[in-house]
């Protein structure tokens, strides 16, 4: 695909990989929507792209209120007019033993995580088969290649991921839209420092890097689409 001119959303653009590919992709001249909960940080991407002569829309937006999720393409189609790329990068990690997670907990990173995923894929879909082009990545883990006891709901909704990923993919592809599951491993975000300090942080992944595996998918010619791609640091081999 040729970036230039295209129309992005990114989701979880404040900090870490989201905003880094939204920094890589306002280069390459998309226009992008950045979506986060964090103003002061969405302000200063939209700071950033805007210095570099690139556009930038912005919302401060929590996707676990899915009223959020419902109305953010029609929020991005006033501005734009189009939408060719959808990012899936927002997530939430609330590690706990499963025998102690609660239904409130279990809920909110489902919703967050995976529902409104699928009500952004639903809206997504629906104007790039219009358009009979576009391109969507969804942001699993390598979690949901081995679920650890502690990620009981961070797991359940990666793994789920992967599924809603394969049908969408399925019924995208009659209208000449893409979709691809990328699954990161271990990645130096704030979300993971928090839960585990690195004890060699050089081993670890750089935001940056999973961005840049992200684009390589959206550049891509038309007649390729690589469905599944699973960036592995190559010095840090744990899930």
């Amino acid at each position: 695909m040729e970036l230039k001119d295209k129309v992005a959303i990114i989701t979880g653009a404040g900090r870490g990989i989201g905003r880094s590919l939204s920094l890589m992709l306002a280069a390459e001249g998309c226009r992008v929507a950045g979506v986060a909960r964090s103003r002061p940080e969405l302000d200063a991407l939209a700071a950033e792209i805007g210095g570099s002569g690139g556009e930038a829309l912005v919302i401060d937006a929590d996707l676990a209120d899915l009223e959020n999720a419902r109305s953010l393409v029609d929020r991005v189609l006033a501005r734009f007019g189009r939408l060719d790329i959808l990012v899936n990068n927002a997530g939430v990690i609330l590690p706990k033993p499963f025998l102690e997670v609660t239904e409130q907990e279990y809920d909110y990173t489902l919703e967050l995580n995976l529902k409104s995923m699928f009500i952004l894929c639903q809206k997504a879909l629906a104007v790039m088969k219009e358009q009979r082009s576009g391109y969507i990545v969804n942001v699993s883990s390598t979690v949901a290649l081995g679920v650890p006891a502690q990620h009981a709901t961070y797991g359940a909704s990666k793994c789920g991921v992967v599924g809603l990923s394969q049908a969408l993919y399925e019924t995208a592809k009659p209208f000449g839209v893409k979709v691809s599951i990328v699954y990161p491993g271990i990645t130096d975000t704030k979300m993971v420092r928090d839960l585990h300090p690195p004890t060699q942080p050089e081993q670890w992944m750089q935001p940056e890097d999973i961005a840049d595996c992200i684009r390589f998918l959206l550049k891509q010619s038309e007649r390729v689409v690589i469905r599944e791609l699973v960036p592995w640091s190559t010095g840090y081999d744990k899930i």
